[in-house]
């Protein structure tokens, strides 16, 4: 079956019913608003704005001004009466995202901010579409962290921001964000449901580039389970800690990352560890002896090692 795709779509893609994309919205434009109209979310997680930090993004805001503009919500009548201030403009928005940078253009002494305006009804119809189509059965791990994304692009909202806006908790939306800087062709597998989220989460322990690779095509070719990557990946990086460590006599340490190998070893361990499947650690002194060291997982993996080895395993 065909997955409904929303990759790099952002808010038209999770919402079917409204064009909440950049630009026209129900027949409006983004537009200036002065900042004086503005109030803050008391709903916003992030409660504290590092001083420096809104200093370093206000220079910014004088320098090319504000690029992507806030989200905004009108306010109802009763919330305007409530925010007003005595002697001061009433307010007609509060803030949905963006909070930090209209703290820093008012830092800048900006009297206007661009935002797009949406109703409190608008901003609730958006946040219910976006739980509805983010939690559907058939979008998968990627389309979902790609989706979020496009959010926060679009938007310039935090993770903090749209966690508040979907009612998930952030970390959450951090972990499936991590998905996105998997290397492209695990991306595509994890796509093709060859992987599971398990098995791209697992393989985020792996450093990136060709280890990971590796073991992600050894998923593909030996259909690993989650918690077998989740053991490779554990072994891997013992062994990456004990090449690390120096050896009385020993000039190179172990595996394609081994710090001071040659390239003809570096070479050598990954044709080894594609052999096998498994990490493997090439170590050699001045007068050209060594040792290779093969990971092992269990007791069927050890069998598996030496069938491969030419050894029988049957000791009966």
């Amino acid at each position: 079956m065909a997955r409904n795709r929303v990759l790099g779509k952002g808010l038209s893609a999770l919402i079917q019913d409204a064009d909440l994309a950049l630009g026209p919205v129900a027949g409006r434009e983004v537009r200036d608003i002065p900042v004086d109209e503005l109030i803050y979310n008391p709903r916003q997680p992030r409660k504290h704005f590092p001083e420096e930090k809104l200093e370093e993004l206000a220079a910014s805001l004088k320098d090319v001004g504000m690029l992507q503009p806030v989200l905004v919500r009108a306010l109802r009548p009763d919330e305007a009466r409530k925010a007003a201030v005595d002697g001061g403009p009433r307010p007609r928005y509060m803030v949905i995202a963006g909070e930090r940078r209209v703290r820093a253009a008012r830092l800048a002494g900006m009297p206007t901010v661009p935002a797009l305006t949406c109703s409190f009804e608008e901003t609730e119809a958006m946040r219910v579409a976006l739980l509805e189509n983010i939690q559907r059965e058939n979008l998968g791990p990627i389309e979902e962290a790609s989706a979020y994304q496009g959010l926060l692009d679009a938007y310039g909202a935090t993770q903090e921001e749209l966690a508040e806006m979907l009612g998930k908790n952030r970390s959450s939306i951090a972990n499936s964000l991590r998905l996105l800087t998997l290397e492209e062709e695990i991306r595509q597998l994890v796509e093709d449901a060859t992987l599971s989220r398990g098995h791209a989460k697992a393989l985020l322990a792996v450093p990136a580039g060709q280890e990971r690779l590796r073991l992600a095509r050894l998923c593909r070719s030996r259909g690993l389970s989650v918690r077998e990557v989740e053991r490779r990946a554990q072994g891997a990086a013992a062994a990456r800690q004990r090449a690390r460590r120096p050896r009385a006599g020993a000039r190179s340490s172990a595996g394609a990352a081994g710090e001071g190998a040659t390239p003809e070893i570096r070479a050598l361990c990954a044709r080894a560890e594609t052999h096998f499947g498994s990490p493997v650690a090439i170590e050699r002194d001045a007068r050209g002896r060594g040792r290779i060291c093969v990971t092992y997982y269990n007791d069927g993996d050890l069998s598996r090692l030496l069938a491969m080895m030419g050894v029988v395993v049957d000791l009966d």
